[in-house]
């Protein structure tokens, strides 16, 4: 009796109250062997025959099916993000950012800023934290998941665990759910720069997909993602007014970039250039799952590339920032709200917007609060600890 309510079971017998074609919404498709379907209620909990996490022994194959579960993957994120940022993450901010005594209408509406901002960030905290940790689990079901060998030797991979087919395909959906974030909410001066780094992410996703390289694709994941978490974990702690806990997770973050970004999606296009050849030879055969030609080499090199220069490019800027606190210039941030002309919130009462969550670009909140911010955190604690610059700014 308690074995059929589990939650896998309850799942099942959820799929079974709907049409059979809503069930490639829900579930994997392409199962090439006989055993438990992956889906959503199966992915990451137990059954009662189980008491660990891995990956089913269903392989699955790929076909145009598969944009269901991405489709799934984008319209839940976008279901999460805005139950998650209303009902817990807002909800937790007012209690813990909101003063005892009356505020006036800039007090409001700055404070109304700072719980979005906080919002924000938590969601993208959970939402990385939690694919980082899949795409890791993932790598270290291989053996030397660095090595040559590993990320080529075996090519073409075309039947894949459950577990890494639904991490590709939700990866995808994230994706698609961030390019609709960005284009739902005020544009940011960085809008185009954005969402050029989203369809180049979007691209190698699918290319890489399609063509077989998923063992590449998901160390390219893991990577980019570590960061994701630690930029906006360092950005909580400012607006909870943790300065050092902030400092420390700067700190963090700037080392990670280096480590994970810098170094490892350099490690990434030399093997790439280098090993690749090695060990596949160039052909174009669909039958067998081989994709690999002069074009395709050189195109997802190409692409690799250009998400080095973006990285490289937003690595400065971090730097940058990070001398300006440093030196005691300030960090100062040019990217606003397209459009928002307001000139009392130009002249400071509101600071620039700032992009929002799981952008890799550089946001100044994670090094600095804005200038409104450290006005209220400083009357948080009495009209004497507002600096002379901030009061006469008011």
């Amino acid at each position: 009796m308690a074995s059929s309510m589990t939650l896998p079971n309850l799942y099942d017998n959820f799929l079974s109250t709907l049409p059979p074609q809503l069930h490639p919404f829900f579930q994997l498709s392409y199962a090439v062997n006989q055993s438990t379907p992956f889906s959503f209620g199966s992915s990451f909990l137990p059954s009662s025959s189980s008491s660990s996490l891995v990956a089913p022994e269903t392989l699955y194959d790929k076909g145009i099916m598969d944009l269901c579960i991405t489709i799934s993957c984008a319209f839940g994120f976008t279901i999460l993000r805005n139950l998650s940022m209303e009902y817990i993450f807002s909800a937790f901010a007012r209690y813990w950012l909101m003063p005892s005594r009356e505020l006036n209408k800039l007090e409001k509406k700055a404070i109304q800023h700072s719980v979005t901002r906080f919002a924000e960030q938590s969601w993208s905290l959970t939402y990385c934290t939690v694919f980082w940790s899949l795409g890791m689990v993932i790598l270290m079901q291989l053996k030397a998941p660095l090595s040559p060998e590993s990320l080529w030797g075996s090519y073409p991979v075309r039947y894949l665990p459950g577990l890494t087919k639904f991490y590709y395909l939700a990866q995808l959906g994230w994706w698609l759910h961030q390019i609709y974030v960005i284009n739902s909410e005020q544009r940011r001066s960085d809008h185009w720069q954005m969402l050029t780094h989203h369809v180049l992410s979007i691209s190698l996703i699918c290319g890489s997909y399609v063509a077989n390289f998923s063992r590449v694709g998901v160390l390219i994941h893991a990577l980019m993602d570590f960061c994701d978490i630690l930029l906006p974990l360092a950005k909580l702690f400012r607006y909870l007014s943790f300065s050092t806990l902030c400092d420390v997770t700067f700190v963090a973050f700037l080392i990670g970039w280096l480590v994970s970004r810098q170094i490892g999606l350099a490690f990434v296009i030399y093997t790439s250039y280098v090993d690749a050849p090695k060990f596949i030879k160039f052909r174009w055969s669909p039958q067998t799952g081989q994709y690999l030609t002069q074009t395709t080499y050189y195109g997802f090199i190409g692409m690799e590339v250009f998400l080095y220069g973006l990285a490289s490019i937003w690595f400065y800027m971090a730097c940058m920032v990070a001398v300006r606190v440093v030196t005691g210039q300030g960090a100062a941030d040019s990217r606003s709200d397209a459009g928002d002309e307001d000139e009392e919130e130009r002249n400071g009462a509101f600071p620039d917007e700032k992009s929002p969550e799981g952008q890799q670009g550089l946001d100044v909140e994670l090094v600095e609060a804005t200038e409104h911010d450290a006005i209220m955190m400083a009357e948080s604690k009495g009209p004497s600890e507002v600096p002379e610059k901030l009061r006469r700014r008011r």
